[in-house]
């Protein structure tokens, strides 16, 4: 047996820290009966707290604190009383389900507790995730069968927002094969009590068993207090920080930089006239839109617009080539989060692309100059008119694993080979190995042993006496998917290089005129087969 220490001071060392720090232990056990110690907590109303102090003992069990009546009589008469929980004023934080061994027990967290934070389960990782106002997730609840911890910033809210405590109770026995006397410790029992904890401490000779002569015990609580001056603030942008950004250079060259605080804008109606305008016009690099792009589950690039899910959507211009403009005010209804992202790839100057100035100050309809959104919209607008006209979709919608290729496919925010070749091969999925080849090649007779998407597709076309004079293209398009990128570039790489300028432009400006050629072969289809 471990020779432990019966007077529990390494307990007491660590006794401030309890229920401090990035996380706060809502249940643990770690070790077996009768020894354990064993972790739980509960959640105590303020009024309480003064009767809960004078006892060690635990106010709520392990198991207890469901839904339930209470009897009691009045007038000779029994009258029951529902209660939400079993003992008012104390609240399961974790709750223990059990069904009788007739089904599996687990631990749940407090319903409310995940519904104030809008918590989601992650329940193969068992946790639960917190997304923040900025559409970022952090783990909330950490759960394993012998350990339950939570975030204590939020726990700490959650306290504030309820005018409750969280009791953390403790249950920790140790034993010795050695006597009392050879530990130089007399048998005694304890009551220690402090402003916010009470704890029931001894030592006595053992009962549990041949093997274990001294037997140290410890059980009591702490409690802890929600967040100081707790305001609810969610909505109100009083607290909420904003940043400067660059609009304009001074006579000298220097940055001019102004707040995006609405509160302190001008607009057209005489607010604030000594401050820039709402629509003050702020410029950014390209590259700021690169960490949307790279996660699509959680973000959506739009012409026009950029979104995270149903929590934030921002207006912007992302038809210009070179850069991406938004209008100062809207900027501060981001995040701070947000906001320090953006900040970081502002410049002083930009073009406002044609389609943005008509669609905002002519009020007219405009398609997209940018090759990317128009080519977004041609593929679908031809996917439904192809429908419309032959009953099955020329494009074999994606499947979920692949359904982000349309969300990700734009022309590369660098001139770096990597994104270049991966957006290759993205319109590669979408154009080439998307084709309904079962569809195409219905009726037909290939002469091609084991003729592919490309091929059925010539063939369709020839049945009707087309000549697309654009199939060259698709197969150079392609080759350099293969050769960039389900290869080692070598000669076939060398060989393709040309017929797409690569080398001789920047690899933006290569890819701006293939999504330009593939925009002309939609269009080319659309005229032969569509009208």
């Amino acid at each position: 047996m471990e020779e432990k220490d019966l007077t529990f001071a390494d307990f007491f060392r660590g006794f401030d820290a309890i229920g401090k720090g990035e996380w706060i232990t809502a249940y643990a056990s770690r070790g077996d009966p009768p020894e354990g110690p064993v972790f739980y907590s509960a959640l105590i109303r303020e009024e309480r707290v003064p009767s809960s102090l004078e006892n060690p003992s635990w106010d709520l069990s392990i198991g207890n604190g469901f839904p339930g009546f209470s009897f009691h009589f009045e007038d000779g008469k029994e009258v029951a009383t529902y209660f939400r929980c079993s003992d008012e004023g104390i609240e399961p934080l974790v709750i223990l389900r059990s069904f009788f061994g007739i089904r599996k027990s687990y631990w749940e967290v407090a319903e409310e507790f995940r519904f104030y934070f809008n918590l989601y389960e992650d329940q193969p990782n068992k946790k639960f995730l917190f997304i923040n106002d900025n559409g970022d997730e952090e783990d909330a609840v950490l759960m394993s069968d012998n350990e339950i911890k939570i975030k204590g910033r939020l726990i700490k809210e959650f306290l504030a927002a309820k005018n409750m405590r969280l009791a953390l109770f403790f249950d920790i026995n140790r034993f010795s094969e050695k006597p009392l006397k050879e530990l130089s410790i007399n048998e005694y029992h304890d009551e220690r009590k402090g402003h916010n904890f009470v704890i029931s401490i001894g030592a006595r000779p053992s009962s549990f068993g041949s093997r274990s002569q001294s037997h140290g015990f410890l059980i009591g609580k702490k409690l802890i207090a929600g967040l100081p001056n707790f305001t609810p603030n969610i909505l109100n942008r009083k607290d909420k920080t904003f940043i400067d950004f660059i609009i304009g250079l001074d006579e000298h060259g220097a940055d001019i930089s102004y707040t995006c605080d609405e509160s302190r804008l001008g607009n057209y109606f005489g607010k604030n006239p000594d401050s820039p305008q709402y629509v003050t016009p702020v410029f950014f690099k390209k590259e700021v839109l690169s960490k949307y792009y790279a996660q699509p589950g959680k973000y959506s690039v739009e012409d026009g617009s950029v979104s995270c899910g149903g929590l934030w959507s921002l207006r912007m211009d992302n038809n210009d080539p070179k850069s991406v403009m938004v209008l100062l005010g809207d900027l501060g209804h981001l995040s701070h989060t947000e906001q320090s992202y953006w900040r970081t790839f502002s410049v002083a100057s930009g073009k406002m692309s044609r389609t943005a100035f008509a669609r905002s100050f002519e009020g007219e309809f405009a398609d997209p100059e940018n090759p990317e959104l128009l080519f977004k919209q041609k593929f679908g607008v031809f996917q439904g008119k192809w429908e419309e006209k032959f009953g099955w979709k020329f494009f074999k919608p994606m499947t979920e694993g692949d359904a982000y290729y349309i969300k990700t496919l734009r022309v590369p925010l660098t001139n770096e080979q990597r994104e270049f070749d991966e957006q290759v091969l993205t319109l590669a999925k979408i154009l080439i190995d998307s084709l309904n080849e079962k569809e195409l090649s219905k009726g037909l007779t290939l002469a091609k042993e084991n003729p592919k998407g490309l091929d059925k597709l010539e063939a369709f076309l020839a049945a009707r006496d087309i000549k697309f004079t654009q199939m060259e293209f698709l197969r150079k398009l392609q080759e350099l998917r293969s050769a960039a990128t389900a290869h080692r570039k070598g000669k076939r790489y060398e060989d393709v290089k040309e017929f797409f300028g690569i080398g001789q432009k920047d690899f933006p400006l290569v890819f701006e005129d293939i999504l330009k050629k593939c925009i002309w072969t939609l269009n080319s289809l659309e005229t032969h087969l569509l009208k």
